[in-house]
């Protein structure tokens, strides 16, 4: 639950008051549980086998991941400072716990952010976070709310969005970066051209 931070029923099924309002009770502010399993170097050695991207966030290339065990959508404090909406505070701050067994705390959020994928144009909100290796990490927060279903053995993302077209992104395949030079270019190629 976001409002109580229990785990069991909803926010909307919450018999609790809501926590985190202006109070001068100077009780400490709950913070909602949440975690992502995507935090440290070492758990990134393999890219193959992780449903990852390169997407415009903010109209910045973002190496992205989809994270079916994140609970909410997170953002590289790094890539944080490229974002065109300004952050804003939490209703309730969050206790992030990391494969590390480690917590970190997160206060902001970056609302509606927008996010290219597949030629369409999605909204997302992030959460920013000391992270590694990704620039953005789409939790299940976000892969719910856009009716995703992730195939972990193809490596893709299918996208059923009410009364859109059925859409799939596949994960990008990372061998490319074992290729050597000549390989990469058409034979018949002159010149190199700057980028």
């Amino acid at each position: 639950c976001y409002n109580c931070g229990q785990e069991g029923h909803v926010s909307n099924q919450c018999t609790r008051s809501k926590t985190g309002g202006q109070g001068g009770n100077g009780a400490q502010q709950q913070r909602a549980p949440a975690r992502t399993y995507a935090m440290t170097a070492e758990k990134v050695e393999n890219p193959n086998d992780m449903v990852i991207g390169t997407f415009l966030v903010c109209s910045r290339s973002a190496y992205v991941l989809f994270d079916t065990g994140a609970t909410h959508s997170f953002v590289s404090l790094s890539f944080a400072r490229y974002l065109s909406t300004p952050s804003q505070y939490l209703e309730i701050g969050l206790a992030v716990e990391t494969p590390s067994d480690n917590t970190l705390v997160a206060d902001k959020v970056y609302k509606s952010c927008d996010l290219i994928l597949c030629d369409r144009m999605m909204l997302i909100d992030l959460v920013p976070l000391a992270i590694l290796k990704f620039d953005v990490i789409l939790g299940m927060d976000w892969l719910s709310a856009n009716h995703a279903s992730v195939d972990c053995f193809k490596k893709e993302v299918r996208f059923a969005i009410p009364e859109q077209l059925e859409f799939v992104f596949r994960s990008m395949e990372r061998s490319y970066r074992r290729c050597k030079l000549n390989d990469c270019w058409k034979e018949d190629a002159k010149a190199i051209l700057p980028i």
